[in-house]
């Protein structure tokens, strides 16, 4: 037997199986501490996120590998990140909006529910224990700064002074929210990011990620503002 979903996922002993009810997603990898907008249609999710916000428990959020997110249950991968619904937009049919914010990262153990949703037990996933490089963050820092300022540039607006954290357990999941939101990512890197064991490996695979995206919004800034001067006030 798993362990009861309304147990708070922080209190589970190290290796403890979890009850979570799944929710596959095509094209879509959610971190921890990153947000994600949903809209909920069908019959089977219509009742499970509506039990998922009467409760306030967790979802687990997880790309599909093979099959399509309507229809017939689809095969996911086996690391996702639970969900937690931070808002709720009821709208007609019982349909909903919500907005949900993603915790912790799991690993699907079994699936011991098809229909009408998927269900697995599941074990939570921590970090390793890693140093991160003060070379790295740095490295990540800079990339991220030029990032903003093309960011700003394109959308028409100046580039005051950005200051970027230097915490890389904050850093990343900043990062990975400007950059998913401006440059298409292929999802098999934003699950290889999800699937890496500590923060300074996701770093590793995220810089050069960050600086072909460079690359790719000065384009668009140049694009945007025929004017290359100085744009810093």
């Amino acid at each position: 037997m798993g362990t009861p979903q309304n147990i708070p996922p922080d209190d589970l002993p190290p290796d403890e199986l979890v009850e979570l009810p799944l929710f596959p997603l095509n094209d879509v990898v959610l971190f921890p501490g990153m947000k994600l907008p949903l809209h909920i249609f069908e019959d089977r999710y219509k009742s499970m996120i509506g039990a998922c916000a009467e409760h306030d428990t967790p979802f687990g959020v997880l790309l599909i590998s093979e099959g399509q997110e309507v229809g017939e249950p689809a095969e996911p991968v086996q690391v996702g990140t639970t969900a937690r619904i931070a808002d709720v937009q009821h709208l007609e049919d019982g349909r909903m909006n919500i907005t949900t914010q993603g915790e912790r990262r799991f690993e699907v153990v079994e699936i011991i529910q098809q229909v009408p949703h998927l269900v697995g037990m599941v074990k939570y996933l921590e970090d390793e224990a890693a140093q991160v490089s003060d070379v790295l963050v740095q490295g990540i820092r800079q990339e991220f700064t030029t990032f903003l300022k093309h960011q700003a540039t394109i959308a028409g607006g100046w580039n005051s002074q950005i200051n970027v954290t230097s915490d890389p357990e904050q850093l990343f999941p900043m990062v990975m929210s400007s950059l998913s939101a401006s440059v298409e990512l292929p999802k098999e890197l934003r699950q290889k990011l999800l699937e890496s064991s500590n923060t300074q490996q996701r770093l590793e695979q995220l810089l050069p990620a960050l600086s072909s995206g460079n690359q790719i919004m000065q384009k668009h800034a140049e694009q945007s503002n025929p004017f290359q001067g100085n744009r810093l006030n």
